[in-house]
This record gives C-alpha cells, structure tokens and sequence, in this order.
C-alpha cells in the first residue's frame, strides 16, 4: 500500500463508512493500482445518476460559484451566500477539518450571520430517498451527508439548518429532520476521522456490500491469507469483532476454542453451534447433512422468480417454471419494459393462476423477495382475481430457510448462487446475478432491437428458476 495525504472528511466518507468502514481507510491509504475496474453494474449506476442530476437541473435556475481551485470556489460559495442569492448550485465548503461540495443550497427566510436568510442542503439522488418508504424510514447514508453539510453551514452562517432535502429519482423531496441524526453521526465521526487520517487502519470484512466494491481484489486476498471469521456464512463485521476480542482470529480456531469459559454479547449457544458446523464444513471442503427436509409433493410443481430494477421501481420480469409443463410450456417469462407493461404482466401471472387453481400444486421461491415483490404489486395495482391469486400465495414454500435447516455447506453463504452448484446447476453467464440482469435489461430497454440482449437476460431467469428445481430435487435426495 502507498499512503497519500489524509484529506479532509467529506460527505462521502460517511457515505462509504455506512457500507464499510475499512473503505474509508483504503480510500485514503490503499494503492489505487490494486482497485478492480468499475462493473457494469455500478458503471451503470453511475451513468444514471448523472443523467438524473442533469435531468433536475435543467428545470433550475442557479447561481454557480466561479473559480478554477476549490479555494477560489468556496470563497465565490461564501460571496453567493452573502448576496442572497435563491440556489447555488456545487457550492464548496472547505474547513480545517472538513469539507463538502452539496448539489444545492437553497435560500430561506431566517436570522442568520448572513441577514434575514440563511441556507439548507438539497442533494439530488437517483434513489428513493427512503430505508423504507412504506415505514418512512430514511437512509443513514443520505441523512449523515446531510447532516455533514449542515455542520458546514453552520460554520459559514451561524445557523444549523434544522432539514434538508433529497431529490429522488422521481424528481421528489424527501424531507430529512436532521436532529434524528446527531446522534449517528457524532459516533461516526470519531471513527471516520480516526480511518481517514491513518490513526486507525481497521480490517476488512466479508459482507454483502464486497462484490460491488473496488476493492474488494484487495479484501479478499486479505481475508482469505488469514482464514478470516467473515468467510463464514453469517458471521459480519459485529461478530468478528467480538470474536477477535476472546481471541478467536480466523476460522481454524473455531472448532477447538472452548466457548464454554467466555460469555460473548449477541452470539448465543445457537450461533456458537452453528459457527462451529460452518467452519468445520469449509475446512473439510465437504458438506454435512444435518436433517431431511419435509417438502410437499403436489402433481404439479411450480419454480417463482422475479427480477426487478430498483433504479427505476419496476418489475420487469415474471419467471415460472412449471411442471409439468403449463400450456405446452414449462418456461413463462412474463417481461416488460415500462410501467405500463408492469401491470399487464400482473394481469398475465394472476392469469396463469387462475388457470392452475382447480390443481393441486405447490410454488417454491428462494428467500422472501418473492412474496414482498407480490405484496408491493398487489398494492400498487390491485387483483382482479382475488381467489386464485390467494391461493397461489398460500402455497408458496420458501427454499431458502429449508436449505439452513438442513445441510451446512463449505461456502460462505446460502444464496441461490452459491448452493445451485452443489445441487447441480451452474449459471451459462459467468457474470450472472441481479446487478448484471439489471445492466442487461437497461441495455435492451434502451435499445429493443437488440434480441440477443433479452435472450440473455430471458436464459439468466430461466437458470434461476431452473436453480431452484435443482435444490429442491437435491433436498429431497439428502
């Protein structure tokens, strides 16, 4: 590693500290030589986001601060703020120890050291604003940006703006009360500042935020030298630390350490079991088989995935396999390019409901995505055949949880990808999974003429569909 000058802390570093703290640490001191190319997929994320902002803001008018260095900048930003004017668009702050360039600064009516106007933080996002928009829960990461950007303020205006906004993907604003995040983001500046000045180097951490990230080439080359405790199946960030701290360091000291003499917070005799299964699995390389699953066995078997694009809130495609075969076809791919294609393909599923419901049928999914993905359509459009539509519902059998309960595998996860191979079945795409059907359906949507393209992302689903067929075959030969 070849360190660089710590910089000050900047909104993204709370942003990057909320998905792993460790990448804030490489941000500033890892060899940018060692970071994998961008993936399509956050390439893709990329290119939206742009398109997003530029999209917003040839509605605005704004003030821009003029300058080639980011001094000459933040002095034109402070010029701005003290001539009044409406929006400042990029306007840069540069403290002793922080700075921060917000998309905008919008003016509003208040006592501040600028006059009777001080201003608040408006960050444009390609996401929804929301954790959870039906329990209006915001994001963490978008909440510290802001709040980062008020600090800011604050110094320049003598005022701590109380909210700030996000402009999400629909061109709306989330409102984020930024008092809620005081708390969160006063614990989480001693530690960035202690990461990004190189006073606190921490370790890496396998998690599911890793594959899409550039460094994770350096992570796991890092991970895998020390058969570190994360390469296990639900073993984290939280759980390493307490397992480093009884001193328990890689997975080899598992199987032996004795548990019984220590008391661990948030790990249980449940959890220390498990671990123990896990690591002796994947230092055997060979799977146990802990019990055989009772799955039902109707005449009719039914294999449920859908694949949607967040980035736009939309299900473009309804994939069931179905044996025996449904209509002469065991293969439905229910596919759309837009909303208005969304709600015919829900009309065409609770079509192929109604025409199986005089059967006796079962419908495995792997993991709950399904059955939220049901609700949320259910919500946004309605059913028109309620019955059938129940009863399809009813019969869902979840693969996932049943696959935990009965065997442990050397992996380090039980994901539909990563136990596919062990039942048999492995993806025709090396780069197949739900980022790069993203990538794929973007590209076609963009440009429909290019057959090959949905062939690919149409053969993707149908592997996964096939996925689960083989599982559940799998599951019933243990």
């Amino acid at each position: 590693m070849c360190a660089t000058t710590p910089t000050r802390i900047t909104a993204q570093d709370f942003y990057d500290f909320d998905k792993c703290p460790h990448r804030v640490y490489l941000n500033r001191f890892g060899d940018p030589k060692e970071k994998l190319p961008h993936s399509d997929f956050l390439d893709l994320l990329f290119e939206n986001a742009l398109r997003h902002e530029r999209d917003v803001m040839a509605e605005m008018i704004c003030d821009t601060p003029e300058g080639s260095t980011l001094e000459q900048r933040a002095l034109s930003t402070l010029q701005l703020m003290q001539a009044g004017v409406e929006r400042i668009y990029q306007g840069v702050f540069l403290g002793a120890g922080e700075s921060g360039i917000p998309d905008l600064l919008e003016k509003v009516s208040g006592k501040s050291k600028l006059g009777n106007h001080f201003y608040r933080p408006v960050d444009i996002k390609a996401g929804s604003g929301y954790e959870d928009r039906e329990k209006g829960i915001l994001r963490n990461d978008y909440g510290m940006q802001l709040y980062h950007y008020g600090i800011l303020l604050d110094a320049v205006q003598g005022l701590f703006p109380p909210d700030a906004d996000i402009l999400n993907r629909h061109k709306k604003r989330v409102v984020y009360k930024l008092g809620q995040f005081r708390d969160l983001y006063n614990d989480s500046l001693v530690e960035v500042r202690a990461l990004a000045t190189g006073a606190k180097t921490d370790e890496p951490a396998f998690g599911a935020v890793c594959g899409a990230c550039q460094w994770w080439g350096v992570c796991e080359k890092a991970l895998v030298a020390v058969n570190d405790v994360t390469l296990l199946p639900d073993v984290g960030r939280s759980k390493k630390s307490a397992l480093n701290g009884i001193g328990i360091t890689s997975i080899s000291d598992i199987p032996t350490f004795d548990f019984s003499r220590v008391k661990i917070k948030g790990i249980g005799q449940k959890t220390i079991d498990a671990m123990k299964r896990a690591a002796i699995s994947v230092l055997s390389s060979k799977l146990e088989v802990l019990s055989k699953p009772s799955l039902p066995d109707p005449p009719r078997k039914i294999y449920f995935d859908f694949e949607d694009d967040p980035t736009q809130d939309l299900i473009y495609l309804c994939g069931l396999w179905v044996e025996p075969p449904l209509d002469g076809l065991n293969y439905h791919g229910l596919f759309c390019t837009d909303e208005t294609g969304e709600a015919k393909i829900w009309a065409e599923f609770q079509n192929l409901c109604v025409a199986m419901a005089s059967e006796s049928y079962v419908v495995f999914h792997y993991s709950s995505y399904e059955k939220t993905k049901l609700s949320s359509l259910e919500r946004k459009y309605g059913v028109a055949q309620k019955t059938a539509f129940e009863l399809f519902r009813s019969r869902m059998v979840d693969l996932f949880p049943l696959v935990k309960q009965s065997v442990v595998a050397p992996a380090r996860g039980y994901g539909l990808k990563q136990i596919a191979p062990f039942a048999g079945l492995k993806h025709s795409a090396e780069n197949a999974g739900g980022a790069q059907s993203i990538v794929w359906f973007q590209k076609y949507q963009a440009d429909q003429s290019q057959a090959d393209v949905l062939e690919t992302l149409l053969t993707y689903n149908r592997e996964d569909c096939l996925a689960m067929k083989y599982v559940e075959e799998w599951l019933r030969e243990l």
